[in-house]
């Protein structure tokens, strides 16, 4: 199921997708910064500062894109478990967040500032490649048990 919102709150718009798989693998595939690369679209590299790969409150980096372009990220709010949102380039950028449903499902949430309203697409792409990715290794967490 899709969802898609205006939330007049916060001045953005939310693409949600239910997928079939936990919370908990679908917070690791979205943290994970080795994985940009194969679930967003317009990233094809990341490197970050330090050590640490998974998503953290003031973390920093680059993100290579699609269109060639090098930019700095920060990662500037994160619930754990639940949501984080960046900057790019020193703008404001998309929120990724992940919903518990009924199990063994929940919903994987993209917020996109209005200005980017374009960017609705990529991010509902991104969406459905982060379920194959939570299908897969729900599998094999499925598999190993």
């Amino acid at each position: 199921m899709l969802r898609f919102a205006l939330r007049r709150e916060s001045r953005r718009w939310s693409i949600e997708l239910r997928i079939r798989g936990s919370a908990e693998v679908a917070w690791a595939v979205i943290t994970d910064t080795r994985l940009w690369p194969v679930w967003g679209p317009s990233v094809t590299g990341v490197k970050v500062q330090g050590l640490e790969y998974r998503v953290h409150q003031g973390m920093r980096g680059h993100v290579r894109t699609l269109w060639g372009g090098r930019l700095p990220f920060e990662v500037h709010h994160v619930e754990p478990g639940r949501s984080w949102s960046w900057r790019v380039g020193g703008i404001e950028a998309t929120g990724h967040g992940i919903v518990p449903a009924r199990p063994p499902e929940c919903w994987i949430v993209f917020t996109v500032p209005l200005w980017a309203w374009a960017y609705v697409p990529i991010c509902l792409w991104a969406a459905r490649r982060i379920a194959a990715l939570v299908r897969q290794r729900s599998s094999v967490a499925t598999l190993a048990s």
